[in-house]
Formats: C-alpha cells, sequence, structure tokens
C-alpha cells in the first residue's frame, strides 16, 4: 500500500485526472490558503458485511454490496491560527501544541497524515451520532484527508487507502475498507477485495424503476445503542485468523448472498432482497457474542411484526442503526411501532455522490 502524506511535495506534477479523481480547483486558486470544507457519505451494507476485514478477504477474497446515502460526515480546514496552535471540534473540543498530542487516537492519525502538525483549526459535523454502524469514522477520516489534500492532486481510490491506512495501519483496529470507499466513491457499489488487497469498487447501475423501489423499501431506525466497531470485530477478527470452522462458514454464506443480492437488485424484486437481508442477519448474529443481544433482536422482531419484510443491525452489529425492507403501504405501522419503543428514525436518500470539497480563499 503507497504511504500517501501530505501536503505533497510541489515538486511533482499531478497526473491528469482520472474519472474518479477528486474535484480540481482552478490553478490560480490551488496554492492560496483556504478554508477547506468536505463532506463525505454514509452508508448502508445490503450484502457481504464482514467479508472485507482482512483476516478474512487476504485468504478468501470479500465481496460486499453497499449503498452511499445522503447523510454526511463534514469537515473544515482553517489553516490558520495566531498562537500557532491546533484546535480540533470534533467529539470534544481540544486545544494542543502539534498534532501529535491530541488527544483522540482517531483525530491524531488523522491529522499526522494529512501533515497537518501545527497552525490549524479543524470542525468536524455529523449527521449520526459515533459508533452508528453507516461507516461514520471512514467518513470523517476520508472529509479529513480530502479537505487537506492538495486539490486535484490524487485519485478517489487513493483517498480511500489513505483514510483506510489511518485506522488499519495507524490505530492497528481490526476494520476493513469497505467504509472508507464507499465515503470516497458514493453511489451503489460491488466492491472486490482481492487477497492481494487490491479493491476493485464497482459501480452497480440499477434500472430506474428498481433504483426507485429500493429507495422507497429502505428505512433506518436508530437502537439508541452506540458502540464501537473495531471493539466488536476483534472477536470476528480472531476467530477468522484461528481457522474457526463455523465462523468462516458463515463467512462464506455472506460472500455468497452478494451474488442473490446483485440479482435481486438489479431485477426490482424486493421481496427477495427483504429475505436476503433477513438471511444475512441470521448469519451475522452469532459471528461474535457482542453483533446481537435479547433487546436488539427483539426490536428485529418487532420491525417484521409491524409489516417489515426484511430487517438487520449496519456496521459490527451491537448496536447502531437498524436497516428495514418495508413496502411503502407499511411504512406508518412500522413507524408508529418502533416509535413507541422508543426508536428514533433517520430519513434519508441514495445518492450517487462521494466525498466533495468547497474551497474560501483566504
Amino acid at each position: 500500500m503507497t504511504d500517501i502524506r501530505w501536503p505533497l511535495p510541489t515538486a511533482l506534477t499531478p497526473p491528469p485526472p482520472a474519472p474518479d479523481a477528486v474535484e480540481a480547483v482552478p490553478a490560480s486558486q490551488a496554492t492560496e490558503p483556504a478554508i477547506v470544507t468536505a463532506r463525505s457519505p454514509l452508508r448502508v451494507s445490503l450484502a457481504g458485511g464482514g467479508t472485507d476485514l482482512p483476516s478474512y478477504s487476504s485468504r478468501h477474497g470479500g465481496l460486499v454490496l453497499s449503498c452511499a446515502i445522503d447523510r454526511y460526515v463534514g469537515v473544515s480546514v482553517f489553516p490558520r491560527a495566531f498562537d500557532g496552535r491546533v484546535r480540533a471540534a470534533t467529539d470534544s473540543y481540544d486545544l494542543c501544541d502539534r498534532s501529535h498530542q491530541h488527544p483522540n487516537p482517531m483525530t491524531r492519525a488523522c491529522l499526522l497524515r494529512a501533515g497537518l502538525r501545527s497552525g490549524y483549526q479543524i470542525a468536524s459535523f455529523s449527521d449520526v451520532p459515533s459508533g452508528s454502524g453507516l461507516g461514520g469514522s471512514a467518513a470523517f477520516a476520508v472529509s479529513l484527508l480530502h479537505a487537506a489534500a492538495s486539490p486535484g492532486a490524487m485519485s478517489r481510490q487513493a483517498l480511500a487507502e489513505a483514510a483506510s491506512a489511518v485506522e488499519i495501519d495507524d490505530l492497528g483496529r481490526a476494520v476493513g475498507k469497505q467504509d472508507h470507499y464507499m465515503a470516497a466513491y458514493g453511489g451503489i457499489r460491488l466492491l472486490r477485495f482481492h487477497p492481494s488487497g487490491r479493491v476493485a469498487p464497482d459501480r452497480l447501475d440499477l434500472p430506474a424503476a428498481a433504483r426507485t423501489a429500493l429507495d422507497e423499501h429502505l428505512l433506518l431506525f436508530h437502537s439508541g445503542i452506540s458502540r464501537d466497531a473495531g471493539d466488536i470485530l476483534a472477536e470476528q477478527n480472531q476467530r477468522t485468523l484461528s481457522g474457526h470452522d463455523e465462523s468462516l462458514r458463515r463467512l462464506h454464506a455472506i460472500r455468497s448472498i452478494t451474488h442473490g443480492m446483485t440479482e435481486a437488485l438489479v431485477k426490482g424484486d424486493m421481496d427477495a432482497v427483504a429475505g436476503l437481508v433477513n438471511e444475512h442477519w441470521s448469519l451475522k448474529a452469532r459471528l461474535g457474542s457482542r453483533i446481537s443481544s435479547p433487546h436488539l433482536q427483539s426490536l428485529h422482531d418487532r420491525a417484521l411484526e409491524a409489516g417489515a419484510r426484511g430487517a438487520k443491525l449496519l456496521g459490527s452489529g451491537g448496536g447502531g442503526f437498524l436497516l428495514l425492507v418495508c413496502p411503502p403501504g407499511s411504512h406508518g405501522d412500522v413507524r408508529r411501532s418502533l416509535g413507541e419503543a422508543g426508536l428514533r428514525e433517520l430519513p434519508f436518500r441514495l445518492t450517487d455522490e462521494g466525498s466533495r470539497t468547497v474551497r474560501l480563499p483566504l
């Protein structure tokens, strides 16, 4: 994996922008100090989640079908501080002399990899709470690195790889690259994770009617529980590394579901999509001792009893958001039932946009 650092050496001439290149700005603005804000989308994973972890994909190859949504994590970078210190308003407000002193490991790792060592002010914003299962930490990393990068100097793949390196290499977290690629690219993607470590983020262009049906059938409700994905995935990761037969069997089956999910989506067969989501949850819930619980399973079952056809917890499980596949005619009953259980809905639509930036010269 290429170790990408910011700012890029000024002697390098960036290659011509590829189709997946991040946004460029006019050359006259490229060297001007600027406030830069980047936003990167969150995602919902329909099938294959967990097979992107290196413990599995490096041996067997992973396959994930994921959709970006119009809910975002934004980061603003202001390259001025009168006292030369680093001010960061993320989950908390922190002030330090240099980035390596920042108390939050994720923020510190992003700042260091981005080369923002002193004299910067950072602020982040999110549509959801942390630990939501929607890929928020990856979207934060992508947004911060995108805002810090030289305009037009790197591809979306390089951005995704750099953000994944923050979590996997710098922080040593047991996570895969799905979230980083979805935050960088957006859209509906069939992500192939090769044993070599290469990721192929193939775009899945659905027929218009199928895309509309998917948009109309998906609902998100927050379980009220936040958790750390890395902590929950560590158990699955260890089981996979040790060759645990039952865990491998389940992961093989989860990867296989992705093929059926792709076919069902292209056909616009939402009953099949719902059935595969249920099958995915049944397999995933037993991959680790903290993925589900009697309370979480009762919320899942309550949604189905109210009219949803399919349901599963997103991300690593253990809390976060519950994804439902629900016929539009049953939305009212499902909202009423889950509202009575104290769950809050997150309205959303699918989006084709990946990470974007805007610059305001100083």
